[in-house]
Order: structure tokens, then sequence, then C-alpha cells
């Protein structure tokens, strides 16, 4: 009989589970489906760049009975895409923000209608780039967008929120770190969870990995 195991799907940031995975810290086997600079709003565009509709849609369907997505997506979103594009067509950040969560869920919910049940829904990574930070590959091509990181941070948990809501609508898991690795004084991410390299947006793949292992675990041991 074939196990049970999670299938997680997502931008770059989805090191931390690998690395989880392959420590031996995540209860249920994992298989990967990573596109970088992956964004949800882009799974509404089956021309996007990345492929990334494409791509997840061909990892996790028809469904495969064992199989349970995890999505993680939505820092690209929350860290450039929705400031760049409501500077480009003048709308305010909230607009691209329910654009993005609309495509977030329709995503989400053809994975329901198509028949899996127990999907993932996890919340959008902290983001890390500095106020003023123009080295780092990243950091270099975000530039055109000058929020503050508190900014960035505040809109990330507000979507965070609108991930939790809609997922409790569905009845669908919902996990999250994101207030487990705010420093709580400057209400930014931690600097304890930034990867050691200053140059890498990513978190800290060790830290955040053994977090995020700690909310998958929780779902398997709940059932």
């Amino acid at each position: 009989m074939v196990e049970q195991h999670w299938h997680i799907v997502g931008d770059s940031h989805i090191a931390p589970f690998r690395w989880a995975s392959e420590s031996g810290l995540v209860d249920s086997p994992c298989l990967f489906t990573e596109v970088g600079g992956a964004t949800a709003v882009g799974l509404r565009n089956p021309n996007s760049l990345t492929d990334a509709v494409g791509i997840f849609k061909k990892a996790l369907l028809p469904m495969r009975g064992v199989a349970r997505p995890v999505i993680q997506l939505g820092e690209v979103d929350c860290g450039f895409v929705i400031w760049y594009r409501a500077q480009k067509y003048g709308e305010g950040s909230d607009a691209q923000v329910e654009q993005s969560i609309a495509a977030y869920l329709e995503f989400v919910d053809e994975l329901i209608v198509n028949g899996h049940t127990t999907i993932v829904i996890s919340g959008a990574t902290l983001p890390t780039i500095r106020d003023g930070q123009d080295w780092g590959e990243i950091a270099n091509a975000r530039r055109e967008v000058t929020t503050t990181l508190l900014q960035r941070t505040e809109l990330t948990l507000a979507y965070n929120a609108k991930l939790r809501a809609a997922a409790r609508h569905r009845r669908l898991p919902f996990i999250d770190i994101a207030e487990k690795i705010l420093d709580q004084g400057t209400r930014v991410v931690a600097e304890y969870f930034r990867h050691p390299d200053p140059n890498n947006h990513h978190l800290d793949p060790h830290k955040a990995g053994a977090l995020w292992a700690t909310e998958l675990n929780g779902i398997d041991r709940s059932f």
C-alpha cells in the first residue's frame, strides 16, 4: 500500500520544507514541485513566463489518492508584484491583493473540484529585503518598489489572514509561521530567522524548516 505523502508546490520559498523533509523532521514523506518566481496572481495566466499554473496542475492533476497538496505562494506577490501593479495601474494595493487572492483560490477550488480533499494552504513567507537594500539579485530586481519592509510585512500578514479565512470557509488546513518569526518589537522578520547570506532573501532553511515541520506534523497528528 502506498503511503500518504505531502506534495509541496510553490516558489523557491519551499526550500525550508525540503530541508525539513530531508532532515527527517516531517512525519510523512514529501514530494516537491518548485517554480522559481511563481506568483499567486500568475495562477490565472496559463501564458505566464514561469508557466507555474501548468506545472502545478501537471504535478497535482489528475488526483493521486495518496498525495496531499501543500501550497506555498505569495511572497513575490506581497513583496513586489502587488505594489508594482498598484503603481503601474494607479490602483490601491487592496485591489491587487484581492486579485492575487482570487487567482490563488481559483486554483485551490479547481483542485477541490478534481477530488482533492486535504489541501494545505500555507501563509506567505514574510519579506526580508531591507529598506534601501539594492545589492543581491532579488533586491536589485525589486528596486522599483519603494515600500518599506514594515509595509510589506503588514501587507503579508493581512494577505495571510485572508488565506486563513478562505481555508476555514473551505474546511481546509491552514498553516503559518509568520507570528513565530516576527520580532515583536520591530514587527518585521527577526534577525534570528534571516538567511546567513545577507544577499539571500529567503529565510534560514534550517530554522524556518523546523517550524514548518511542526505545522505539517500537527495536521497529521490531528487526524
